[in-house]
């Protein structure tokens, strides 16, 4: 019974620890003044090629994202 109990401390704590592992998109770094996050287009076309190749259809629920930076002034 001791053993038992002590498993199911011990494996309710390790699964709330991943549970708070887990939460890495609320801390997502804001894009800087001169930067806009878009969606990487190249990485989704290529990703949807080839599964198109291989008879399947992929659902992005986060497409994947990419950072431009912006040149602050342009010098001639």
């Amino acid at each position: 019974m001791k053993a038992f109990l002590s498993f199911a401390v011990v494996s309710s704590t390790l699964l709330l620890l991943t549970a708070c592992a887990s939460t890495g998109t609320a801390y997502e770094k804001a894009p800087m003044q001169h930067e806009s996050v878009v969606t990487d287009n190249t990485y989704v076309a290529t990703v949807e090629y080839i599964a198109k190749q291989r008879g399947t259809r992929v659902m992005w629920v986060n497409p994947p994202k990419k950072r431009i930076v912006e040149p602050v002034a342009t010098t001639q």
